[in-house]
């Protein structure tokens, strides 16, 4: 009996190591832990400056700015991104995880943000969290004084490219309508950004070669019984990576982990990313 003891007071031991190795992991290390995701995709439409072979996209989203993710914490995203001297580069919303309650100087945001280098341009959607507490009255100045245009159900083209980006605003507490994916025009590589990927579904029947989502962070804290029970709306079919479709033209939505953390401070088994898309025609 008492060896039976013994062995359940080890286990008990033994069970409470590992969960204090997971917690520490999970709140102080994996968050800041910074991956690079590369993919390359093929985008005939494209019309290239002779001699340039590729068209490339830095993809980040969801930083959540917070006392859990500062500014300081995102000056990894910012060389991260530099270093790769992209085209393009796309937010895909969530800046601020609660504006009302933000004590951070969002002066510094902008700042930040208007490090980030990109010759063709930097664009933004609007997430669920660019919404409330004054956030809606405020994001879009920030994104802008950062350099960034904000594309809140707006059309933008790069027509010596054949190139156009398409922003749906929010759609969980913005006006967003993913009926203006009809605006990509056939003869056009069309790139839709929208903050909440289970919206692609609804724009499969248009011209869209490559939609970009985030909004599902990866699930953030991915434990069996746990992470579904917690996605949200909008996020709970695509949580990350790279998907195709079987339309008329081959449809493919990324879906980024994202930054940031919200609702509680923690990464488990979803590593914050940045992801360099390459279009080659």
């Amino acid at each position: 009996m008492l060896k039976f003891i013994k062995t359940v007071f080890e286990l008990f031991i033994l069970l409470l190591i590992v969960i204090t190795i997971a917690f520490g992991y999970a709140r102080y290390i994996e968050p800041y832990n910074l991956k690079t995701v590369e993919l390359s995709l093929k985008a005939p439409e494209l019309q290239l400056e002779a001699g340039k072979g590729n068209l490339k996209i830095a993809v980040f989203s969801d930083t959540h700015f917070s006392d859990w993710y500062t500014t300081d914490d995102f000056e990894k995203v910012i060389s991260s991104i530099n270093e790769q001297s992209p085209d393009l580069v796309f937010f895909a919303g969530d800046l601020i995880d609660n504006f009302n309650t933000y004590t951070g100087d969002v002066n510094k945001i902008t700042n930040c943000l208007s490090k980030i280098e990109a010759p063709l341009g930097k664009f933004a959607v609007y997430g669920n969290h660019d919404y409330g507490g004054g956030a809606e009255w405020q994001y879009e100045g920030i994104m802008q004084e950062g350099g960034f245009t904000v594309l809140a159900g707006d059309y933008y083209s790069f027509d010596n490219l054949n190139l156009a980006v398409i922003g749906i605003d929010d759609i969980l507490i913005g006006g967003g309508s993913p009926a203006i994916a009809s605006w990509g025009r056939g003869d056009f590589y069309n790139i839709v950004l929208c903050h909440e990927p289970d919206v692609v579904d609804e724009i499969l029947d248009y011209n869209v070669n490559l939609m970009i989502s985030g909004h599902t962070h990866g699930g953030q804290i991915n434990i069996p019984g746990y992470t579904a029970e917690f996605l949200p709306r909008y996020g709970e079919k695509y949580l990350k990576g790279l998907f195709e479709f079987e339309n008329n033209i081959n449809t493919k939505l990324y879906v980024t982990s994202g930054i940031g953390m919200t609702k509680l401070p923690f990464r488990f088994m979803a590593p914050p990313d940045v992801t360099f898309i390459t279009l080659h025609n």
